[in-house]
């Protein structure tokens, strides 16, 4: 970013650990995790997993896959929607005592919703008229951990500055 922000943050976990997020390319590694915020006509969408509750798609990289092949195929699988233009907007480490978990960040245009795939995770999909606070989300236990520590809001904020056409 030209405008003198930071562009890494650090804070705890959600499930614990501590967590520093970049925006920064220069500090992209190899990664285990994908996170991809999706939209759909300009809204941001949820899948309800069914355990965690509502939450944005991601998961593991299989063996030999890139990462936006991960996120694409973890977007149809945990909302049934069809990626048409997909971009890298920051990463996240979590260090534990015992392991550390990098995840790229996606911001992805979502083009079609198909029906959910049968026997999978989740269970319900919404499109948000307006994309949930962290307020809000902090105080609904309807809605996953994995969005209840500062990655959501960060991420948030950046597509807010950048002004991405995806959210539009």
């Amino acid at each position: 970013m030209t405008s003198g922000k930071p562009t890494t943050f650090q804070f705890p976990g959600a499930y614990g650990g501590q967590v520093t997020l970049s925006f920064d390319p220069a500090n992209l590694q190899p990664a285990g995790y994908v996170l991809v915020i999706p939209f759909y006509q300009g809204k941001l969408l949820l899948t309800k997993h069914r355990t965690r509750g509502w939450e944005v798609p991601g998961g593991t990289i299989e063996v030999n896959e890139l990462p936006v092949l991960a996120a694409i195929r973890e977007t149809f699988e945990e909302t049934g929607g069809e990626i048409d233009a997909i971009e890298w907007i920051g990463q996240y480490v979590i260090t534990e005592e015992r392991k550390t978990m990098i995840k790229s960040i996606y911001i992805a245009r979502v083009a079609r919703l198909h029906p959910l795939p049968a026997d999978f995770e989740t269970e319900d999909v919404r499109i948000c008229d307006q994309s949930p606070s962290p307020d809000e989300i902090r105080n609904d236990a309807t809605y996953s951990p994995i969005l209840r520590d500062s990655v959501y809001p960060y991420v948030m904020e950046r597509i807010r500055e950048l002004d991405h056409p995806y959210s539009k």
